[in-house]
């Protein structure tokens, strides 16, 4: 029998046996502090012992280079452009669909519009990736979307030897910088504000009509919002996604000391980091009313829910969340420009221009490096030089 255990920061599988009626064990290192990746490691391996290609106990076992043997068998047989994409997939499995249909997008146009599908990927040259790269009439921002997703696959390739030379660095010196529009999709805590008492004068409202239903009240939407906006979480960390495993909030998040609600406790999601994010009493506020009308939770069950309609007991999805967050930004007369993803960039922000240190904000973020949170320092930097000038 093989389970996970953790010492330290990292991750091992631990084999169990009993022969003769001896119990026989043994430890091997993954290497990794991802519990995502840890979980993915061990269903590869339990695979390869079902199959009798392995021996656990075998003296000098090590499963990482088990691993790596297997998959230089697998990639034997990658002789065309379309096979070496299926091995590159297989390797993302772990990721969540709608990322892979990113990928898959963007490899089959490049496929496509290069008629390289019964190719070998070594006749993949530098030109192929310019065709789709630098085409005529798209915007900076395609250009780096098929540029970060054709570099990935292509790294794949290098990696396992199934090509040799890398034409990224080359193409990367000649794409076009992105202008910088993160401003536009973050809303204030004023317009959050205006957001608010729109929805509450929506609700008092919608109470004097005579097919009201007092069910179907949206007691969900103000403290997701703010869970958003305060607690910086991505979308489907406090929403359900049913092809997300890591989506939607549940009781067993909510931490709480002395019988106070005091933090966010979040696995590895996206970006494959443990987090606990402390609660501010304006987030504490809205929780605080919307689970005195949700009731009493169970570690399982889903923070946010419909109480009522044919959905009634369902969690609160991801894309129910954005559409009526557009609604009430429409109707308050808000930019429509702000995103909910947005919030999440707003509450970054916010704990850099308050003192956290990138390195705090970037494990409250659940950056899977801080090299992603230090781009926020330049939005900080931005605002401070807009303060400067008011004083003059």
């Amino acid at each position: 029998m093989a389970f996970l255990t953790k010492r330290g920061k990292y991750y091992s599988i631990n084999w169990r046996t009993s022969i003769n009626g001896k119990v026989k064990s043994t430890r091997k290192a993954l290497g990794t502090r991802h519990k995502d990746v840890a979980e993915k490691l061990l269903k590869e391996i339990e695979k390869l012992e079902s199959l009798g290609k392995i021996n656990p106990f075998a003296k000098g076992f090590d499963p990482k280079k088990a691993l790596q043997m297997n998959t230089l068998k697998e990639t034997v047989h990658c002789n065309t452009v379309s096979e070496s994409i299926e091995l590159f997939y297989k390797s993302k499995s772990h990721l969540s669909p709608a990322t892979i249909g990113a990928y898959q997008r963007a490899l089959d146009h490049f496929v496509e519009l290069n008629e390289l599908a019964d190719e070998h990927p070594t006749n993949v040259l530098a030109y192929h990736f310019e065709n789709v790269i630098f085409k005529k009439g798209i915007n900076s921002a395609t250009r780096h979307y098929y540029f970060r997703h054709f570099r990935s696959w292509w790294k794949f390739l290098l990696k396992k030897k199934i090509v040799e030379k890398d034409y990224f660095p080359m193409l990367k010196e000649d794409l076009p910088r992105i202008r910088e529009n993160t401003r536009p999709k973050m809303i204030s805590e004023e317009e959050l504000g205006i957001l608010f008492k729109k929805f509450d004068e929506e609700r008092e409202r919608k109470k004097d009509l005579p097919e009201f239903d007092p069910d179907l009240v949206q007691h969900w939407f103000k403290p997701i919002v703010a869970l958003y906006f305060y607690g910086g979480l991505r979308k489907h960390e406090a929403a359900y996604d049913p092809e997300l495993s890591y989506s939607g909030l549940k009781g067993e998040n909510l931490i709480y000391e002395d019988g106070e609600l005091s933090y966010i406790s979040l696995p590895p999601t996206k970006g494959r980091k443990e987090r606990l994010i402390p609660i501010i009493n304006e987030l504490k506020q809205e929780l605080d009313t919307y689970l005195e009308v949700r009731g009493k939770i169970s570690p399982n069950d889903y923070v946010f829910i419909y109480t009522g309609g044919n959905t009634k007991g369902h969690p609160v999805r991801g894309m129910r969340v954005y559409r009526e967050f557009k609604r009430y930004c429409k109707e308050a007369s808000i930019p429509t420009t702000r995103t909910l993803h947005g919030m999440r960039h707003q509450a970054v922000t916010t704990w850099i221009e308050k003192g956290f240190h990138t390195a705090e904000a970037s494990y409250m973020a659940g950056h899977s490096s801080q090299k992603v949170t230090e781009k926020y320092t330049h939005l900080t930097v931005s605002r401070l030089k807009d303060k400067m000038n008011a004083l003059s």
